[in-house]
C-alpha cells in the first residue's frame, strides 16, 4: 500500500496531488454524479472534482476560498458544520472528506443514495487509512483501503480557533 502524507500549512491539511488523484480514482465520478465534499479548504480538490462534470456541494467550517474564483457551473459552496451534511440537497451519489474521522457520521449515511460511495481518511489522528465505502442495505461497508494517510481530524464548530492573518512580508506577531 501507498503511504501519502498531506502537507499542513498551520491551519489545515492540504492533500498532495497524488492523494487528490487517488481520491478521484476511488470515487469514479461521472457527470451524472452529485457529490458532497467535506472540507473545501483552498478549493484545489473542489476544482478537480468539478472537472469530472459532476455536481459538487462543498462544505467548509472555516472558509478560506476566494468566492470570486470560478469553480464551474455546478459547484456550490457552504459555510457550516460538515458533520451535519446537507440534508436539504441530499441524496448524494458520492461523499468525500478531506479531514480525518474516527467514524462516518450517521447523517452522511442517511444522505447517501443506495450503492453510493464514500471516500474518507478513517482512523485516529496518527493512524488513518484512505478508504472507499459503499452503501448497501442502509449501511456503509468498507470496499477498499487505498493508502495510509494523515489528515487533520474533522472539528466541530465549537472547536474553531481564531485565525490571525499571515503576511508574507511581515514576521508573525
Amino acid at each position: 500500500m501507498l503511504s501519502l502524507a498531506p502537507t499542513f500549512d498551520g491551519r489545515r491539511t492540504v492533500p498532495s496531488k497524488e492523494v487528490t488523484d487517488l481520491m478521484l480514482e476511488l470515487l469514479q465520478l461521472t457527470p451524472q454524479d452529485k457529490v458532497m465534499e467535506i472540507g473545501t479548504g483552498s478549493g484545489y480538490q473542489t476544482r478537480r472534482l468539478a472537472q469530472t462534470g459532476a455536481e459538487i456541494h462543498s462544505i467548509e467550517l472555516e472558509p478560506y476560498v476566494d468566492p470570486t474564483i470560478p469553480f464551474g457551473e455546478c459547484v456550490y459552496l457552504y459555510h457550516r458544520d460538515g458533520f451535519l451534511g446537507l440534508p436539504e440537497v441530499a441524496p448524494f451519489t458520492a461523499i468525500v472528506a478531506t479531514c480525518g474521522l474516527t467514524e462516518i457520521p450517521a447523517a452522511w449515511v442517511d444522505q447517501l443514495r443506495p450503492e453510493g460511495r464514500i471516500v474518507v481518511p478513517i482512523g485516529r489522528a496518527d493512524a488513518q487509512r484512505l478508504a472507499l465505502f459503499t452503501k448497501l442495505q442502509g449501511h456503509v461497508s468498507p470496499k477498499r483501503i487505498a493508502a495510509y494517510v494523515r489528515f487533520q481530524m474533522m472539528r466541530a464548530p465549537d472547536e474553531r480557533k481564531p485565525l490571525k492573518p499571515v503576511y508574507k512580508d511581515r514576521p508573525e506577531e
